[in-house]
């Protein structure tokens, strides 16, 4: 896992104090990483154009404009004055070894944004807006130098914004680079160290990237083992049983020695997957809200509350005003939400209005709050990057594609989450290591995006 940041200047700052460092070496690193970057998109006789801010993101390009120049065929585009010391030193010397410098847009091979950065504290002008609009309709390779030109530090958006192909972030993750609103504006993310580790210069921080090497699989150790060694996840059924039906077979392929849908006896069920009209009596876990309309609130309500189970929820319940009572019940809860749903969950539990376009602007804070508020609880915020929240702290999974925007794929999720809470995980950490498989599913399966199927989901998950 890796610390990410709202803001990074601090850790600049301790840099200072605490190692002894400059400015001018954290500078002469960012430069250097993104010369690295840019040279290795750069073939033999091709162009690179640095497009650098007055401040010091720009003198970062400048800088690597420096180092590259000599090597590389490089030029650097400074549309507006200099104003910091450091960029018109960087500038001075880029000059002093005889860096061409350009009066206007030319074609270039590789573009670098290196105008604002993690610092834009203002929405961009018209000039900016158009300048970016012209380099975005460009064909070479784009790179941001930080952060893309346009996201302000506050993580509202600009009208345009720079659409980086890879994004060269300095010293340690941003929060504004994980917001589902830039997921295609981005790129892929590399983290540039400025002098020294990571382990130096990160400090622990509430939010958190879940990696790929963070994976734990529910590998079964024990020789000694059966099928009620693996746990229970009873899924209550409603009449859409198809989406319960997806929950139960997320849960079996991902470990669960048993799995039950509760309710009316379905029409047709894999032959691995049990049914009961209640919940069996060594479940462990109940899975629930999936397919679950026009439900009687008192049968729920006994097979929900009338025991010590832990519960998932996802999907139907969340808009049921029952819902507060299974809150109300400080019973250990995963909630699993898409920002439709969420919207409905801040509605009825604590009567505040805000619509999907509110949530994803500020999806965080949101995730944040709640998870504050209700402390018993695990928020699984789905999107672009979901968010697992829990008593503050947010882990946020960046390995969702667009393959998995279809009906039933967070059935599926539901019911792997179930699948590791009956096999002993915690709830938090059930959250956290569903989601990362789920999403990693979703990228080791070469199949054409549009075509993934929630079945596809569950058989993938035996190849991770």
């Amino acid at each position: 896992m890796r610390y990410i940041y709202e803001k990074t200047d601090f850790l600049d700052a301790r840099c200072y104090d605490a190692f002894a460092l400059c400015s001018e070496i954290l500078m002469e690193h960012a430069g250097l990483a993104l010369a690295k970057a840019v040279q290795k998109k750069l073939p033999w006789n091709k162009k690179a154009l640095f497009i650098c801010g007055s401040g010091h993101n720009g003198a970062d390009g400048i800088v690597a404009a420096r180092l590259l120049h000599g090597t590389c065929d490089v030029a650097i585009l400074c549309p507006f004055e200099l104003k910091t010391p450091l960029a018109r030193l960087q500038y001075e010397r880029a000059q002093k070894l005889g860096v061409p410098v350009v009066s206007e847009l030319i074609d270039a091979d590789v573009y670098v944004d290196a105008l604002f950065g993690a610092g834009l504290n203002r929405p961009l002008d018209i000039p900016t807006c158009q300048l970016l609009e012209t380099i975005n309709a460009q064909k070479g390779y784009k790179i941001a130098c930080d952060i893309p030109s346009g996201i302000q530090s506050n993580l509202a958006l600009s009208d345009t914004l720079f659409r980086a192909d890879e994004t060269v972030t300095m010293g340690a993750l941003k929060l504004a680079l994980l917001h589902d609103n830039v997921k295609d504006v981005v790129g892929k993310i590399k983290v540039a160290t400025l002098g020294i580790a990571h382990t130096f210069y990160d400090v622990p921080s509430p939010y958190v990237l879940i990696q790929k090497k963070d994976l734990k699989l529910p590998f079964r150790r024990s020789k000694n083992s059966n099928k009620g060694t693996f746990g229970h996840v009873a899924v209550l059924q409603g009449p859409k049983e198809g989406a319960a039906r997806l929950a139960g077979m997320g849960a079996f392929h991902f470990g669960a020695g048993l799995v039950t849908l509760v309710g009316e006896k379905p029409k047709r069920l894999p032959v691995y997957l049990m049914h009961d009209a209640s919940i069996p009596h060594n479940a462990n876990v109940v899975v629930a809200g999936m397919g679950l309309v026009d439900f009687d609130t008192s049968t729920i309500k006994q097979r929900l509350l009338d025991n010590d189970l832990p519960l998932v929820i996802d999907a139907s319940l969340c808009y049921h005003p029952f819902i507060k009572e299974i809150v109300a019940s400080c019973k250990p809860v995963v909630l699993t939400p898409h920002p439709k749903e969420f919207s409905a969950l801040l509605k009825l539990l604590c009567d505040e209005e805000a619509d999907v376009e509110k949530i994803q602007s500020n999806r965080f804070a949101y995730a944040k709050t709640f998870s504050e508020r209700f402390k018993h609880i695990v928020l699984v915020l789905k999107g672009a990057n979901t968010i697992i929240a829990y008593q503050g702290e947010l882990f946020i999974n960046a390995y969702g594609r667009p393959s998995l925007a279809k009906g039933g794929s967070g059935d599926v999720l539901a019911g792997m989450i179930g699948a590791l809470i009956a096999q002993g995980y915690a709830l938090k950490e059930a959250a956290i290591q569903a989601s990362l498989a789920h999403a990693l599913v979703s990228r080791k399966l070469t199949c054409n995006n549009f075509a993934l199927t929630p079945v596809d989901i569950c058989k993938g998950l035996k190849w991770l």
